[in-house]
């Protein structure tokens, strides 16, 4: 991970080389207050190769940020920076949007060629019959000279889908499932992961198992009733005793199906734990990675994973309707030893060539598709990508916004939000203590989402957002929603979600928490802001409420 804020007296486009290409003598030159920043994120001076993969745990636990001060010193060292990077963006100066997780902003660059480009369309009255290769090997690959530029991937494995409810919905109906077959999911999954899986079940027969997650900061329940440390190891072994659990009982376990982040918490679950446990079972891995483009600089064919389905228009701050879904296409160290076989559910030119060992898609059918084991010299996203006339300038605005991604540099955007977000968890416990978390601080179970209960310790039970009754058991009639509609009128744009909790062995009660997004055009003072104005309104909430 390089760090949150750039060296100054370099603009945007001629920076260095991301740091997870830096060498030991380089950060010897930087200044001590970067370095020290560095510490701040627990990065030491022999541990940069390790933080690559920071949020999805693939290092080990770092020391946790605790001082908000520290972090706000540091966020600032650089504001002039970021100030420029801000002055992309057109939003309402008015507002303070703190809702990425649902959708993000246009840069002015996005704008301008988006609406150029369909003068130019309407104009010449143009089609958009294309598998849009250019387009998807400037995104796989990246543009520029930044190292760690675009998403690691080749073109043949990257398709721009419409967003992450569209890449998930292909992807579970285009899976070849055999009645019986087990899916291992969580249940904090979004629905356009949830209701896909759900048609297979229906459809197909197969079965979903459930594991209850944790929630909050520092020890948390489980399902049995103990109390754990929440750290990315746990959810190693939560998965394999899952799928050691459902092995028992005489069921085939064939996939593991999660979110990193979760939309409920923001809990990053830690994606090489995750792929540890389907290595060892050969299982296949689908991962619901809404938010991970624009908000992780991460090489997703170092991660492994089969299948991740990812928002365009959120972090990524594409036009709207769009994604990014990845399917591996090729053989990895960190992936399972199969590639999993997949048929395009939705394609109008799939390869037509018989090859000894296809599968029909259809009995009698003369179009057959290649086999998964063939298809390393077979572009199997330019089938799924190709589905007619698709709109031109919305392809390119994602690859716009992609490349204005590469040229401030991916992982210098992943350690800002990161670092911000850590900011406001630290400023949330000195403000409601660490209890009031529903997001855990530790680096690698962390994302640029933090959700928390705003209500924590001002009804004198602690526990006003978490009441599971009659009239407070769902979000739209809880107490945070009442909360988000007063921020929403004093410009503060944030949400609240629903989070199952354990309370008991097995037993779980809603939780009500506001889930804040830290993101490019936020710095810490807006962090304070935010938190003061949630503060003082949560506390008009209470009143009205007693």
């Amino acid at each position: 991970m390089t760090n949150a804020v750039t060296p100054s007296g370099r603009d945007v486009d001629s920076r260095r080389a991301s740091d997870s290409n830096t060498h030991p003598q380089d950060i010897s030159n930087w200044s001590p207050m970067r370095r020290d920043f560095m510490k701040v994120l627990g990065v030491g001076m022999g541990s940069l190769s390790a933080v690559a993969l920071v949020g999805c745990g693939g290092a080990e636990a770092q020391a946790v940020p605790t001082a908000a001060e520290t972090l706000r010193a540091q966020l600032l060292a650089n504001e002039s920076f970021w100030t420029a990077v801000r002055g992309r963006f057109v939003l309402n100066p008015q507002k303070v949007f703190m809702n990425i997780g649902t959708a993000g902003s246009m840069p002015q660059s996005v704008l301008t060629r988006f609406a150029a480009e369909n003068q130019t369309y309407a104009v010449e009255s143009q089609n958009g019959y294309s598998n849009f290769l250019t387009q998807r090997t400037a995104i796989a690959r990246g543009t520029g000279t930044l190292a760690g530029r675009g998403f690691g991937v080749e073109p043949d494995e990257l398709v721009v889908s419409y967003n992450t409810s569209d890449g998930m919905s292909k992807v579970l109906l285009g899976i070849p499932w055999d009645r019986g077959d087990v899916v291992i999911t969580t249940n904090q999954e979004h629905p356009g992961g949830d209701v896909p899986l759900g048609v297979a079940v229906e459809r197909y027969g197969i079965i979903s198992r459930r594991i209850k997650l944790p929630v909050g900061d520092g020890t948390v329940m489980l399902a049995d009733g103990s109390m754990a440390p929440h750290t990315a190891q746990l959810y190693y072994t939560l998965f394999r005793n899952e799928v050691l659990a459902a092995q028992a009982q005489g069921q085939k376990v064939r996939a593991i199906m999660w979110s990193s982040p979760t939309f409920l918490t923001g809990i990053m679950l830690p994606i090489d734990q995750i792929m540890r446990v389907c290595k060892e079972f050969n299982l296949i891995s689908i991962c619901d990675g809404a938010h991970l483009p624009g908000m992780m600089a991460y090489n997703y064919a170092d991660l492994g994973v089969d299948f991740m389905a990812g928002a365009a228009h959120k972090w990524q701050c594409s036009p709207g309707s769009t994604g990014i879904l990845i399917v591996r296409n090729r053989a990895r160290p960190n992936a399972a030893a199969t590639l999993p076989p997949y048929f395009p559910v939705v394609t109008s030119s799939a390869n037509t060539t018989l090859q000894a060992g296809s599968r029909p898609f259809r009995t009698g059918s003369t179009t057959q598709t290649v086999p998964w084991s063939q298809r390393g010299d077979y572009d199997i996203a330019a089938a799924i990508q190709s589905i007619g006339s698709m709109h031109v300038p919305l392809i390119n605005g994602v690859a716009q916004a992609c490349a204005d991604w590469d040229s401030i540099g991916r992982k210098d955007i992943e350690t800002y939000v990161l670092a911000l977000s850590a900011y406001a968890k630290a400023r949330i416990v000195d403000i409601w203590g660490a209890e009031a978390l529903s997001t855990p601080r530790d680096p690698l179970l962390s994302s640029a989402l933090t959700s928390f209960n705003p209500f924590f310790g001002l009804d004198g039970t602690k526990a006003l957002i978490r009441r599971s009754t009659a009239t407070n058991a769902t979000v739209t009639a809880s107490p945070s929603s009442r909360l988000v509609t007063l921020l929403g009128e004093r410009n503060l744009v944030v949400r609240n979600t629903t989070v199952p909790r354990l309370t008991a062995a097995d037993t779980t009660v809603n939780e009500f928490p506001i889930r804040l997004s830290t993101h490019l055009w936020h710095g810490p003072s807006q962090v304070d802001n935010a938190l003061a104005l949630i503060r003082s309104t949560a506390i008009e909430v209470v009143a009205a409420a007693s």
